[in-house]
C-alpha cells in the first residue's frame, strides 16, 4: 500500500518539466503525459494521466516502462499503416 501512496504523492507533487495532452473520444477525454522530476532524488520519470468529466486515472511510469509503452505505441502505429488485404473475389 505504501507504494501506491509513494506513486500518487509523487504524481502530483513532482516538478513538471515538459507536459503533453492528447484529446481522445471526440474531445471527452483527455490523454495527459507529463515528465516530471522529484524535487528530492531529481530522478525524472513520466505521469500518465486518463482524463475525463467525471474520472481521472494516472499511472508513474520509469523510463524503462515509458520506453516499453512507446515501442508498443511505435509498433502498433507501424501496423496501421498496412493496407489491408483485398477480400477474395466471388465468382
Amino acid at each position: 500500500m505504501a507504494g501506491f501512496f509513494n506513486s500518487l504523492k509523487r504524481a502530483f507533487r513532482g516538478e513538471i518539466l515538459q507536459r503533453k495532452d492528447v484529446p481522445v473520444d471526440d474531445g471527452s477525454t483527455r490523454v495527459t503525459m507529463r515528465l516530471k522530476r522529484d524535487k528530492l532524488t531529481r530522478e525524472r520519470y513520466v505521469v500518465l494521466g486518463l482524463v475525463a468529466k467525471t474520472n481521472y486515472k494516472h499511472a508513474e511510469l520509469s523510463p524503462r516502462e515509458f520506453k516499453d509503452l512507446y515501442d508498443a505505441m511505435t509498433t502498433l502505429q507501424q501496423a496501421l499503416q498496412v493496407p489491408e488485404p483485398l477480400p477474395p473475389l466471388k465468382s
